[in-house]
C-alpha cells in the first residue's frame, strides 16, 4: 500500500507519516522547505520517498509529481492560518491562502483521481478545520477556504461514490503545534481554559483519524467531515 502526504513535514502531516508508516504504507511524503536532510535522517531506512513541491504557485503536476504511478491513498494537509479583520486582508492574501487551499487541491485531485480508482481501497483524505462548519471571527478568509473544501469533499464523494475511491474531510479543533505558537503563553492558556476538555488536541490523534479513514473496512465511509474537536461545538 502506497500513501502520498501533501503537508507531510507539517504538525498534522508529520504525524499522519509516522502512523501511515506503523500501518505498513510505503509513504511519498511532500514537502516545501523543510530541511531535506532532517527528513531523511528522521525516516532513515524506513519506506519513504521525498517530493518537494511549492503548492502555492501554478506548478506542472505532472512535473514534479509524475513518478508515481501507483496510489492507494491521498493526504491533503497543506496549508496556512490567516489571521486578521477582513478590511486589513490584501488581494495577495486572499489569493494565496485560495490557491494553497483549494485551488491546488482540486488540481491534485483531478490529477490522482485516476490512478485512485486503479486501487481496490483508494482514500481521499482532506484536512480541513473546525473553522470549515463554524467559522472563526478575525479568521473569515482561512474560514471559507476550509468551508470551499469540506463542500468539495461531500460533492467529489458522490460523484465518485460508484467507484472504490472514498473521499473525506477531517475538522480538527485547537491542535498543539504551529499554527497553536502564533498565540502567546497568556493568550493560549486563557483559550485552553474555554475548551471543553480544556486540552490542545494532539497531532497523533487527528492522525489516528486520518489510519481509520483509510482502514479497508471504511469503504462505506465517505462524503463525511470526522469532527477531532474535543467537544468543540461553537
Amino acid at each position: 500500500m502506497k500513501a502520498l502526504v501533501l503537508g507531510g513535514s507539517g504538525t498534522i502531516g508529520s504525524a499522519i507519516v509516522e502512523r501511515l508508516l506503523e500501518d505498513g504504507y510505503e509513504v511519498i511524503v511532500h514537502y516545501h522547505t523543510a530541511d531535506i536532510e532532517y527528513l531523511k535522517e528522521t525516516y532513515k531506512k524506513q519506506p519513504v520517498q521525498f517530493v518537494q513541491s511549492d503548492l502555492h504557485k501554478s506548478i506542472d503536476l505532472a512535473h514534479d509529481f509524475g513518478f508515481i504511478k501507483q496510489l492507494d491513498c491521498l493526504i491533503y494537509s497543506p496549508g496556512t492560518a490567516l489571521y486578521g479583520m477582513i478590511q486589513d486582508m490584501t488581494d495577495d492574501e486572499i489569493d494565496q491562502s485560495y490557491h494553497i487551499h483549494v485551488r491546488q487541491l482540486i488540481r491534485i485531485c483531478r490529477y490522482f483521481v485516476d490512478i485512485l480508482r486503479q486501487s481496490d481501497t483508494g482514500r481521499l483524505i482532506v484536512i480541513s478545520s473546525i473553522w470549515g462548519e463554524t467559522g472563526a471571527s478575525f479568521e473569515s478568509v482561512y474560514s471559507a477556504m476550509k468551508a470551499a473544501q469540506i463542500g468539495f469533499v461531500k460533492a467529489l464523494s458522490q460523484e465518485l461514490a460508484m467507484t472504490r475511491v472514498t473521499v473525506n474531510a477531517i475538522a480538527p479543533g485547537f491542535v498543539d503545534g504551529a499554527m497553536s505558537q502564533a498565540w502567546s503563553e497568556d493568550e493560549l492558556a486563557q483559550m485552553i481554559q474555554e475548551l471543553p476538555q480544556q486540552r490542545l488536541i494532539q497531532p497523533e490523534e487527528v492522525a489516528h483519524c486520518c489510519s481509520y479513514l483509510c482502514n479497508p473496512m471504511s469503504q462505506s465511509i465517505t462524503g463525511t467531515v470526522q469532527k477531532v474537536n474535543g467537544a468543540w461545538y461553537l
